[in-house]
């Protein structure tokens, strides 16, 4: 907690962590079939418990953005209707499985982190071993796997899925502890155990937004690149020369009815209008924040690199890895920009700390990783501190993708990384519209213009300018131009599925 004793205006670190939690839209419109799993399998090992671990840090106010194509997928599999072929697999007895049902249990439930996840479980470990070796064989790897060994494997699979929280239950722990010779009824106990925990995600979320110990944010409904869907023009502002689809897709209305979209199903599930966006693959231009400033947003996050080439400066860090003064500066503030009608928050994450979680603090001691990263957060706002001006930091990436490389989901490292910044009185761990109130007036960065780009190198160059991409761009104007010169002469059901 912070010390009652410290000078309430002694300059702070306002640490935002912001975890952006995404997958693509699996749902098949047409047949309703899930064609991956990962909704499911990350619902069941990362969304709720990287919630549910705030309630043993309440001085820890994080923002946590749910992407509404994610949300619905959750809802379908709570409600029943999600047709998933690789739930049907582990869950129909391992002695009623046919020969092409049991060549997909192997082709598919060994997708897991093979030291963390397989690892954690001696015989799940022994038959990915298994079908390691003989995958290559003419005779094919199922020759090699016995009735017991897809039970087995049926449950091991999902096990490997399961959050910390659930593991601990004492039913599921002597499931564990068992090991191995699974029945019928142990692959039974499990399919309820992941109905049971899939349908606590959302309320987990719902009940800390309201305790106000975290801030939900959204993204446009099915995570379209905004400035490209506003413009695939833009692409070559932030890369000159890039070359272009032959068909330019101009479709800014689209891209309002996915804020839109997002805006209203965000109310409609958790009764409050979210404030901030997390645009797509942090994907911003100045059209797509003029559209986001007229349905209401207040604040938008992205990368550093975009306002390193709106300033038209250099984030380079130290040799120690740090930046310099003049960066530090710039970077660990709270923008606000502001062009013609459009006003908007903007807040810039800090690419090296962001990635640090994301790629290196896996392969360290849960304890050392956790120091590192608080004293990195105060060596890099050191510069503002000392001229006592507050430093916003901001600490974004993906929730979910980089638990499975950690041990035990990371647990530990998040606990004494939690647990030291709460600790600490000189950060203050807040979301992102408690610091926007908190930031002194005079202390907001100002904006006049903003480079389009995204976290990823601060451009689009991943979605358009290769000859496949540009191919991609021009079907869909295609059939975005065929919608509309034929939605009036079907019935609303099928311009409905159409559109979706």
């Amino acid at each position: 907690m912070n010390d009652p004793g410290s000078p309430t205006d002694s300059p702070k670190i306002r640490l935002l962590l912001l975890w952006h939690m995404h997958q693509p839209f699996y749902k098949d419109m047409v047949t309703g079939e899930y064609r991956l799993p990962w909704v499911r399998l990350h619902a069941l090992k990362d969304y709720y418990g990287m919630v549910k671990l705030l309630d043993e840090f309440p001085g820890v106010h994080q923002n946590f953005n749910l992407v509404p194509s994610l949300v619905t997928q959750i809802q379908d599999y709570v409600s029943g209707q999600a047709h998933d072929p690789f739930f049907d697999i582990i869950s129909k007895p391992a002695n009623e499985l046919t020969v092409v049902e049991r060549r997909f249990a192997l082709q598919y439930l060994f997708q897991a982190n093979p030291v963390n996840m397989i690892g954690r479980y001696p015989r799940y470990r022994e038959l990915w071993d298994r079908y390691r070796s003989t995958s290559t064989r003419p005779e094919g790897p199922d020759s090699y796997f016995v009735t017991r060994d897809y039970a087995d494997l049926q449950v091991l699979s999902q096990l490997a899925w399961f959050d910390e929280f659930l593991l601990a239950e004492p039913d599921i722990a002597a499931l564990v502890q068992k090991g191995e010779d699974y029945t019928r009824d142990d692959q039974q106990l499990v399919i309820a155990k992941e109905r049971e925990m899939l349908a606590k995600v959302l309320p987990a979320y719902a009940d800390a937004a309201r305790r106000g110990a975290i801030e939900l944010s959204a993204t446009p409904y099915y995570h379209p690149i905004l400035p490209l869907l506003c413009d695939t023009n833009v692409g070559a502002e932030s890369t000159p020369g890039l070359p272009l689809p032959t068909r330019r897709f101009r479709h800014p209305d689209d891209a309002s009815l996915q804020m839109q979209l997002a805006l209203d199903s965000h109310e409609k599930l958790f009764g409050v209008r979210p404030k901030g966006l997390w645009p797509s693959e942090g994907s911003v231009s100045e059209e797509a924040l003029k559209l986001a400033c007229r349905q209401g947003i207040q604040w938008m996050a992205t990368d550093e690199g975009v306002l390193g080439r709106t300033l038209e400066f250099n984030f380079a860090r130290h040799s120690n890895d740090r930046l310099h003064v003049d960066g530090a500066e710039r970077l660990y503030n709270i923008y606000r920009y502001e062009k013609d009608e459009t006003r908007m928050h903007l807040v810039f994450r800090d690419h090296r700390l962001s990635d640090l979680i994301g790629f290196v603090y896996s392969g360290m001691p849960a304890q050392d990783a956790a120091t590192h990263l608080v004293e990195n957060i105060k060596q890099s706002a050191a510069p503002l501190l000392a001229k006592g001006k507050d430093a916003v930091v901001s600490i974004i990436l993906d929730g979910e993708n980089a638990w499975e490389y950690y041990p035990q989901s990371g647990r530990e490292f998040l606990r004494r990384f939690y647990d030291a910044v709460q600790r600490d009185s000189q950060i203050e761990p807040v979301t992102i519209s408690e610091a926007i109130a908190r930031h002194r007036e005079e202390d907001f960065g100002q904006l006049r213009r903003l480079v389009p780009g995204s976290w990823i190198d601060a451009n689009f160059n991943v979605w358009i300018g290769a000859p496949e991409d540009n191919r991609a761009w021009d079907l869909l104007a295609e059939a975005r131009d065929y919608y509309d010169r034929h939605a009036n002469r079907v019935s609303d059901a099928q311009r409905k599925i159409a559109w979706e």
